[in-house]
C-alpha cells in the first residue's frame, strides 16, 4: 500500500505536474511537497482535503484506503429478485464456465430442478425457482432442530386442515371476525373455529380484543395481524416442505 508521499507524487505526475506547481497550488514551498513524497514529512492534517481537491480524489484515497464498492440500489419491487439473483450468482462464482443466466433458465424451464452448495462447516445455499435460501448453522447447530418441541407444536398446527382453511382466509380477507363470523365463513362448526383462532393468536397471527357488548357479555373480536410474516416465513416454510415432500434429485449443478 502506498503512504501519503506516494499517492501524491503519483498522482502529481498522473496529472504532469510538477512539485513546484503543487506547491504554489497550495502556497507552501516546494521543498514541503519534496519532503511529503519523500516520507521525511506530513503534510499538515488541514491540508489533505485541498490536497484531495486539487487530485479530485477523496481522502480516504489520498491514505489508499479502499472502500467496498456500494450495490446499486433497487426499487423495492425489484429487490426479491435481484436478493435472489445475487444468490445464484455468488454460490456459482468458483466456476469459471458457469453461466447463471443458463442455471436460471434451466431452473425455471423444469419446476423440479435444483441447485446447491454444501459445507459441513460452513452452512449450505440451495435454490429452485421459486426460492434461494442461505443457511449458516453447521450441522452441530441444527441438529437439536429435530428435538425442538415449539418447531414440532408448530408444524402440529400448520398440519390441521382447519388451520390452513382459516389462514388462507385471512390472508385473502385481512379483515375483523368473530367466531361465529369466521366460522360462517370457512363452513366449519364454532368450537373449530375458536380453536383455530386461539393457535393463530399464539403464534400471533391474530390478535385478540375482547368488548364489552353493554349486555354483560364479552365479545371477542380477532384482527389478522400476521401478513408480514407470512411472506416472510410462511410461505418459505410452505415451499421448503412441498419441495421436500416430493423432493427430486434432479440437479443443475451440485458442490458438496
Amino acid at each position: 500500500m502506498q503512504t501519503v508521499g506516494e499517492k501524491i507524487a503519483s498522482l502529481r505526475k498522473g496529472k504532469s505536474m510538477t512539485q513546484e506547481e503543487l506547491a504554489a497550488n497550495l502556497g507552501v514551498s516546494a521543498q514541503s511537497v519534496s519532503k511529503w513524497e519523500n516520507g521525511v514529512t506530513m503534510p499538515d492534517i488541514l491540508l489533505l482535503p485541498v490536497i484531495a481537491g486539487i487530485f479530485d480524489v477523496t481522502v480516504d484515497e489520498l491514505f489508499s484506503i479502499e472502500r467496498p464498492e456500494r450495490i446499486s440500489s433497487f426499487p423495492v419491487n425489484e429487490t426479491p429478485s435481484a436478493v435472489y439473483r445475487a444468490v445464484i450468482d455468488t454460490m456459482w462464482a468458483w466456476c469459471q464456465d458457469n453461466d447463471p443466466d443458463m442455471t436460471l433458465k434451466s431452473l425455471r424451464s423444469t419446476p423440479q430442478r435444483n441447485t446447491g452448495f454444501l459445507s459441513r462447516q460452513a452452512g449450505a445455499v440451495y435454490a429452485n425457482k421459486d426460492i434461494a435460501l442461505v443457511w449458516l448453522p453447521g450441522e452441530k447447530e441444527s441438529l437439536p432442530m429435530l428435538e425442538d418441541e415449539s418447531i414440532s407444536e408448530l408444524l402440529t398446527v400448520l398440519a390441521d386442515p382447519y388451520v390452513r382453511r382459516i389462514m388462507k382466509h385471512l390472508i385473502e380477507n385481512p379483515v375483523a371476525y368473530t367466531v361465529s363470523s369466521i366460522a360462517v365463513r370457512c363452513g366449519m362448526d364454532e368450537e373449530n373455529a375458536r380453536n383455530v383462532l386461539e393457535k393463530l393468536e399464539s403464534l400471533s397471527f391474530v390478535l385478540k380484543q375482547t368488548l364489552d357488548i353493554g349486555t354483560g357479555e364479552c365479545l371477542n373480536v380477532y384482527n389478522f395481524s400476521g401478513g408480514h410474516k407470512v411472506k416472510l416465513l410462511l410461505y418459505p416454510i410452505l415451499s421448503l416442505a412441498g419441495r421436500l415432500a416430493d423432493f427430486h434429485e434432479d440437479w443443475c449443478g451440485f458442490r458438496n
